[in-house]
């Protein structure tokens, strides 16, 4: 074929892989009192918003920002160490793709993140939620990033293990929820610590049941029965197949404990309890603040004074 005939040819991989040209060789950002250059094409291939505000047409006589470095793009409310953390990952350096160890710090993924949501980066964000998943986050660090950047996995598990682990959580942390919501999940805490002491001081078996009246007090089961529900087979001396139900307590249940139902395992909040929570204001913080810190004292204080009340 002909030199002229070139049209129709398959592309090779190099010329698949070259990078397209771009409009702007490089725009001039001012973050803070930073001026970063940058060459554009990452910023728009990844961001609808950013590819816009590059797109607006412009007057032949208007000066266009960010040309020059006398001239940038000012980021008003934006912080330089989140910027320079997006760029990193949207600019590896070959000894980083080389590496293959390329890492940034906790605050720098929470960085990346904050820019990739604001600016509706989906495949950054998302790269940001798992590398910082993988980091040893707080539950309150969980509650509070969800919040800010609409994370709801890290909604579900923050406010499950405030509730559910221990110790109980710095008061400092506490406070970064908000009074309403720090002092709703101590309260639901103190529930769950007062039904599983109470499930430690009872065991409770279906031999155990027997007749109220002082005139009778015989064993009401002295055989195995089947449950009504899901005709499970609930021996006699068995202490796990059967639990004392509460109406009045919260129902949050430990990982592998069967709950009610068909022993299914209940270590989460239900999402109307979560959305509750994401809901309350804080505008009586300051006048209630002192009750916050006198709860938790008492939640640390409650065990000891336990012990001294049932002494003799």
């Amino acid at each position: 074929m002909s030199g002229d005939s070139t049209l129709g040819e398959v592309p090779t991989r190099a010329t698949r892989r070259r990078p397209q040209p771009v409009q702007w060789d490089l725009v001039f950002f001012k973050v803070e009192e930073i001026t970063f250059p940058v060459s554009p094409h990452r910023l728009i291939e990844n961001s609808d918003v950013l590819a816009g505000m590059f797109n607006m047409p412009t007057g032949e006589d208007q000066r266009v920002e960010g040309r020059d470095r006398e001239h940038p793009i000012v980021l008003e409310g934006y912080q330089a160490s989140d910027f320079d953390a997006l760029l990193r990952v949207l600019y590896p350096t070959p000894e980083d793709l080389i590496s293959g160890s390329f890492t940034l710090e906790k605050e720098e993924w929470v960085g990346v993140l904050n820019l990739s949501t604001r600016w509706q980066m989906k495949k950054i964000r998302d790269h940001a939620i798992n590398n910082l998943s993988k980091i040893s986050l707080s539950p309150v660090e969980k509650v509070v990033l969800a919040r800010a950047h609409e994370v709801a996995k890290w909604l579900k598990e923050g406010l499950s293990e405030i509730v559910t682990e221990n110790p109980v959580q710095a008061l400092d942390e506490l406070e970064t929820l908000g009074l309403k919501t720090a002092c709703r999940l101590l309260w639901i805490r103190d529930q769950t610590a007062s039904r599983k002491v109470n499930a430690q001081e009872l065991t409770v078996t279906l031999g155990s049941l027997g007749c109220y009246s002082l005139n009778c007090q015989a064993a009401m089961f002295t055989s195995p029965r089947n449950c009504n529900h899901c005709n499970r087979l609930i021996l006699v001396d068995d202490p796990e197949a059967i639990y004392l139900y509460n109406s009045t307590s919260v129902q949050i249940y430990d990982s592998g404990t069967p709950g009610p139902g068909e022993g299914a395992a209940h270590d989460q909040l239900s999402e109307p309890e979560m959305q509750a929570l994401l809901d309350l204001s804080d505008l009586c913080y300051e006048l209630l603040l002192s009750v916050l810190r006198l709860w938790h004292e008492l939640l640390k204080l409650q065990a000891p004074i336990s012990r001294l009340t049932s002494e003799p």
